[in-house]
């Protein structure tokens, strides 16, 4: 049998319930966000000095040398 898709206006909760249901959502959708930032933290390549590229011009003498 075909489960019936979910309509939130097939009947009308209370103001109470809808708001319990929304700060529910909304400490999850936190939570979420918490985890997100800390995933893409952790997947960032971790790169130390000495691996960095170098940037920066020789000082000194000339490059036609």
């Amino acid at each position: 049998m075909p489960r019936k898709e979910y309509d939130p206006l097939d009947r009308i909760p209370s103001p109470e319930a809808v708001r319990e249901r929304l700060s529910q959502t909304l400490a999850l959708a936190e939570k979420l966000r918490i985890l997100l930032e800390l995933s893409e933290r952790l997947r960032l390549s971790v790169t130390t000095a000495d691996r960095l590229p170098n940037t920066t011009e020789p000082k000194g003498g000339r490059a036609d040398e």
